[in-house]
């Protein structure tokens, strides 16, 4: 890609222009708004000469334009977002601050109107402003519609109008042929029903059979649930780590394994959130997910971990590939069935890999809500992992609700003393045939 500036008149004032070259044959032209006395133009470095106020400060805006439509080509033509000569003007216009004139109709560019008004939208909370990790979700979905378009519709832009049921069965069978998870395509699902339904409020021509648009969504099979049990993390706790930053990830790992928090929420604990009540040291802090707040009684190995020092802030991407360094080393190799994938949006690659290879930040609530299953009251555990229903808290796990029934009669059987005249309760699996 290659951007130069140029003039085509000889006339007083003349246009300047932009050419940009974006590959074989294709090259575009549009006109910057700016204009020169061509006396003053330098046709060999394609920008004004002299030294004047005016001059200085024309150059200076030239370049500016230049260094803002290479970022939008940056940002855009990996995403598969068509360059041409629209295009161009848009970027200029928006240089230039002008307001760009866009077909709503269009279901990419509601996506892109949806996601420039996320700070606004109510969320889960109902409170203002759309997530970090929602906003994200948006614009994976924008860009997996882009490929759709460009491997389906040659190139041509998808109407909100025509999303009706028979296009999602299209969509589905795309997503799933290219290796899509079905939570995934779920995903997608949803966006399709809350980008149509709010594109229908805003007076869009919309399909009647939105209001039939179902998610669909799978369970994790148990072997597909990555968790570090107990002696895993006694492992982890004595690797021979030479690097501080591992040093540090280990504590927030080990830390996230004995409090159940998802990752964000964990890397923000500061000695803010520690308190004593009663005695006993807690962690509170508000969910940024739920925005609920909630109070985590600490264990003895939590307490050893914050006595210690608190680990010091990383990101989350950092956290990520540090824990798998940490889990290498500490030798959690073992073959392990899971799913990966190289990058978000991408389709998930379901193999067998080392176990330090799948490891990643939701390890932590997960292992605290597998681990403690059994000891701690399902509620209690609910409350602390943030799981609205039970059956959710259970397929997170990997548990049925026959397991649960199974968890409440042992405690029952160890709750009160068994007489003759009252038996003890048992557990009777069901043996009839499938």
């Amino acid at each position: 890609m290659k951007i130069r500036c140029l003039i085509r008149s000889e006339n007083n004032p003349a246009n300047i222009y932009v050419l940009l070259s974006a590959g074989r044959k294709k090259e575009f032209v549009r006109k910057t708004g700016k204009t020169i006395d061509p006396k003053k133009w330098d046709a060999e470095k394609s920008s004004p000469k002299g030294k004047t106020d005016d001059i200085k400060n024309l150059r200076e805006d030239l370049k500016e334009i230049d260094t803002f439509i290479t970022r939008a080509f940056n940002n855009d033509e990996p995403a598969g977002i068509e360059i041409n000569g629209d295009w161009l003007q848009k970027q200029i216009d928006l240089f230039n601050g002008k307001t760009v004139k866009v077909d709503l109709d269009i279901l990419t560019t509601y996506i892109q109107k949806y996601i420039d008004e996320a700070p606004f939208k109510q969320n889960a909370k109902k409170e203002l402003g759309l997530s970090r990790g929602r906003v994200q979700n948006l614009k994976l979905f924008k860009n997996t519609i882009l490929k759709y378009e460009s491997e389906v519709f040659k190139g041509k832009s998808i109407l909100i109008k025509d999303i009706n049921l028979q296009f999602l069965e299209k969509f589905k069978i795309w997503m799933f042929g290219k290796g899509y998870s079905t939570n995934y395509v779920g995903k997608n699902i949803a966006n399709f029903r809350t980008v149509c339904r709010d594109a229908g409020k805003n007076d869009i021509v919309i399909s009647t059979q939105v209001k039939n648009f179902k998610g669909i969504s799978e369970s994790r099979e148990p072997e597909d649930i990555i968790t570090l049990d107990e002696q895993e993390q006694e492992q982890i706790k004595k690797a021979v780590l030479l690097r501080e930053a591992l040093i540090n990830a280990r504590k927030w790992l080990l830390l996230g394994c004995l409090i159940g928090q998802r990752a964000g929420d964990l890397l923000n604990i500061t000695d803010k959130n520690i308190k004593e009540i009663a005695g006993v040291k807690i962690i509170e802090l508000k969910q940024q997910k739920t925005g609920k707040l909630v109070a985590i009684p600490l264990l003895p190995e939590a307490v050893e971990i914050i006595e210690n020092g608190l680990p010091y802030k990383i990101s989350l991407s950092r956290f990520n590939e540090y824990i798998k360094d940490v889990c290498q080393i500490a030798g959690l190799d073992a073959p392990t069935k899971a799913r990966i994938k190289e990058k978000k949006g991408q389709p998930h690659k379901k193999d067998i890999f080392p176990k330090w290879e799948v490891i990643s930040s939701h390890v932590c609530r997960r292992s605290f809500a597998t681990n403690f299953y059994g000891r701690i009251p399902t509620p209690i555990l609910m409350n602390i992992t943030a799981h609205g229903t039970e059956r959710m808290f259970l397929l997170y796990i990997g548990k049925t609700t026959y397991d649960n029934a199974f968890q409440m009669i042992e405690y029952f059987n160890k709750l009160a003393p068994r007489t003759k005249e009252a038996p003890a309760m048992e557990v009777i699996r069901n043996t009839a045939e499938k």
